[in-house]
């Protein structure tokens, strides 16, 4: 999951890591590209592929948690792009509750690294928010690295990881489970491939995708008994209960305990964000009826 400040480029990055990967082509990045040239927001394209409503587009902010799937050699990814302002942290906690990895993106631009961090700053929050929602390892990427006030300036990277780390550790993430690395967002640098040493000389690690490439699967105990904590529920013909499965398996006509209070309920359907089935090992984000 994607968190951090207001305007730390999270849409931006989710968008450009959609489009070097391939799950989305050319000719609609082009599409958004001219749209958003035609609106005065030229900048703002790559975020439009996560930012899809128009409030999104307009104001240049993320309102709800964008969700979107990609691919490496490896692994299959789910990426929720969480809201940055302060007036949507209630999204980013459910977007919190449903993911494995935290990647927690600050700016290294001149004021804006400062106005997150600072008490009241999403920065912070937002770490905090993720290490009570579970997220026990987390990716601090240091964005905006090619900004004219930044050009890559280990200064500014150790300036920005330093206190951080202090206080990421001071909330309970273990020192090995904090990575950090410089990335522009913008223009994919550090993104899929490592960064050219012509760019940047002293960063030698990992890029992002290889960084969580490298992350061991999280053991879903799909033979285990079946747990889904409800983050969302609707009624719709019949009571409709979201949440992330994290342990067993289910199948329609399963009777289950609703906790606390112990009631029976019967599963009458099953729909993921990819497919719906009569019978499916869930192991992500479901819903069910």
């Amino acid at each position: 999951m994607f968190m951090g400040h207001v305007d730390a480029g999270k849409s931006t990055m989710g968008g450009n890591l959609l489009y070097l990967t391939n799950a989305v082509d050319k000719r609609t990045v082009d599409k958004y590209e001219r749209e958003a040239k035609d609106a005065g927001r030229q900048g703002w394209y790559l975020s439009w592929i996560m930012d899809t409503n128009k409030e999104e587009r307009s104001d240049g902010k993320t309102i709800e948690v964008g969700k979107a799937y990609f691919e490496t050699e490896k692994r299959r990814y789910t990426i929720l792009d969480a809201p940055g302002h302060k007036m949507y942290v209630s999204e980013m906690i459910g977007g919190a509750s449903q993911a494995d990895v935290g990647i927690l993106v600050i700016s290294a631009r001149k004021g804006e690294y400062e106005t997150g961090f600072e008490k009241g700053g999403q920065t912070r929050e937002h770490a905090l928010l993720a290490k009570t929602q579970g997220i026990n390892s987390i990716i601090v990427v240091v964005n905006k690295m090619d900004d004219p006030t930044v050009n890559w300036s280990e200064q500014r990277y150790k300036e920005c990881t330093t206190k951080l780390g202090i206080y990421l550790r001071g909330i309970g993430y273990a020192k090995e489970d904090i990575t950090f690395m410089p990335v522009s967002g913008y223009t994919g640098a550090g993104l899929r491939d490592r960064i050219d040493t012509s760019v940047c000389k002293w960063y030698e690690g990992p890029s992002l995708l290889e960084c969580l490439d490298s992350f061991k699967p999280v053991n879903r105990k799909i033979n285990g008994p079946f747990l889904m904590p409800i983050s969302a529920k609707m009624k719709d013909m019949g009571l409709i209960v979201e949440g992330k499965v994290e342990s067993g398996h289910v199948k329609t006509n399963n009777k289950l305990l609703l906790m606390p209070n112990k009631v029976k309920v019967e599963v009458c359907g099953i729909e993921t964000q990819i497919r719906k089935g009569h019978q499916q090992e869930v192991q992500e984000t479901s819903s069910i009826c």
